[in-house]
């Protein structure tokens, strides 16, 4: 009992200083950001920083690898769904873009600054990113077992031209004036994707 309200205390820490640095990242960019400011945006010393963390590197890690994780199990009913694959597809990039727009900060952050970061693409990153690569993956695989993608379909290389596509319309928008939502595209999207994949032609 006694240790609750400690464990709750630490959480609202960690998170505050996860937060701020995503605000810091996309504010003064990966390299120019500093702990200091980072701790300030927290309203913690910068010492205690390191009671969380072990520098900017791990910061923007665990902001990648919580976010991901997070976006993963949000698709697994997808993933199962007996819906078209052209729907489920479409399911998938819109909860995608979701994504996006509801933390467009963090995704400016994971998108562009993770980029300078050497660390970033390491052994712990990846299998996070192979998460979520089987997660598309699981997607494609089921819609050729249905006969709804062509059969002769190269999983792995269609996985990284979705993903590729995706990145694309999703830096243009948080780069852009973001006047119009992004959700709404996912059914356009997921149409035009689906007729290069389409099984039967």
């Amino acid at each position: 009992m006694t240790e609750r309200p400690f464990n709750e205390g630490r959480e609202q820490r960690r998170r505050a200083i996860l937060e701020s640095a995503v605000r810091v990242f996309a504010e003064h960019g990966f390299f120019a950001a500093r702990i200091r400011d980072i701790a300030a945006g927290a309203g913690v010393a910068e010492g205690t920083i390191y009671l969380y963390f072990e520098g900017k590197d791990d910061l923007l890690l665990t902001a990648f690898r919580e976010k991901v994780n997070e976006f993963v199990a949000s698709v697994g009913d997808v993933m199962e769904s007996a819906l078209p694959f052209e729907e489920r597809l479409a399911r998938f990039v819109q909860l995608q873009f979701e994504s996006i727009e509801a933390e467009p900060q963090l995704a400016t952050v994971l998108l562009l600054e993770s980029r300078q970061s050497s660390k970033f693409y390491g052994g712990a990153v990846r299998d996070v990113l192979r998460t979520y690569a089987q997660a598309i993956d699981t997607l494609l695989a089921g819609g050729v077992q249905r006969g709804e993608v062509h059969p002769g379909t190269d999983v792995p290389l269609v996985r990284r031209m979705l993903i590729g596509a995706l990145e694309e319309v999703e830096l243009e928008w948080l780069l852009g004036e973001r006047t119009r939502p992004l959700t709404p595209a996912a059914p356009r999207f997921a149409a035009v994707f689906y007729r290069g994949i389409a099984g039967g032609g």
